[in-house]
């Protein structure tokens, strides 16, 4: 039995140094996959570069795919790259695991125990946002990172956006035909990490113009300055009145970060 890490990518190379170092003595493979066009439908460059990562070079398989098929909404693209990685998993073993994470979703292997008696899991993370240490007060929890055996995955989409996190009563019906809802799930709790918008005011005025929320890609989201003082001041720039609270608590943390302080000081807000 092996895990294989199974991401996307688009120049998010703080958080993926993360996730390696991290995951590295858990998982057999990273699977990581990366398109030539943002999920706006925009060429973009190649990101991905194995040089800046040669750690782990024999464990990172690589794709790039030239382009998504015509037509695609902006979710169609997304949806197309994420499921990408069902050609890149077709050598694997029917009961290896497959983790489909955002890149910025790494879950805590360290605290899962009795994987065997669940056919799909869900990692619950702490939400943090700009920084390392700056958490999202009013959406606390994050339901990221789904995992099953390969023989069960229908596709790497379809186990994103099944509904794991609410139970439903037996008398809804429609909850028991639904193509998105599993009950006997298994959510390890408190147990991972979403680093969302870890990044420099450019790139994330960058991403803006790249992932599948164009509702965001406004004026006011594009400006560098705009952003730059949402960091400093601790606020959401997608929402002014989300509540981001700063925690010295550095023992919640990846043991990669934890052991690299110095490293990381600029990602680190301290009181």
């Amino acid at each position: 039995m092996n895990f294989y890490d199974c991401c996307t990518y688009n120049n998010e190379e703080l958080v993926l140094d993360i996730r390696l170092n991290y995951l590295n003595k858990f998982v057999k493979k990273f699977i990581i996959v990366e398109s030539k066009f943002t999920h706006q439908g925009k060429k973009k460059d190649k990101f991905f570069n194995i040089k800046n990562f040669k750690k782990f070079e024999n464990k990172i398989k690589y794709f790039l795919f030239d382009k998504f098929p015509d037509n695609l909404s902006n979710w169609g693209r997304e949806n197309f790259q994420r499921n990408f990685h069902k050609n890149t998993i077709q050598d694997l073993h029917d009961d290896d695991y497959i983790m489909i994470s955002d890149i910025d979703e790494i879950p805590n292997m360290g605290k899962i125990r009795n994987i065997n008696n669940f056919k799909y899991t869900v990692f619950e993370q702490l939400n943090f946002s700009l920084k390392f240490n700056s958490v999202n007060k009013t959406h606390l929890k994050w339901y990221g990172t789904r995992m099953c055996k390969k023989k069960n995955l229908k596709s790497p989409q379809w186990l994103r956006t099944l509904k794991v996190h609410k139970k439903y009563s037996v008398f809804r019906i429609d909850k028991i035909f639904s193509k998105t809802y599993y009950s006997k799930f298994k959510i390890f709790k408190d147990c991972g990490w979403h680093f969302g918008w870890l990044m420099k005011p450019n790139e994330i005025v960058q991403k803006v113009n790249s992932y599948s929320h164009t509702e965001h890609n406004i004026p006011l989201y594009n400006d560098s300055s705009y952003i730059e003082k949402c960091i400093k001041n601790q606020i959401n720039f997608l929402d002014k009145n989300d509540i981001l609270i700063l925690s010295n608590d550095i023992e919640k943390l990846p043991e990669y970060v934890k052991n690299n302080q110095k490293k990381f000081s600029e990602w680190i807000v301290k009181k």
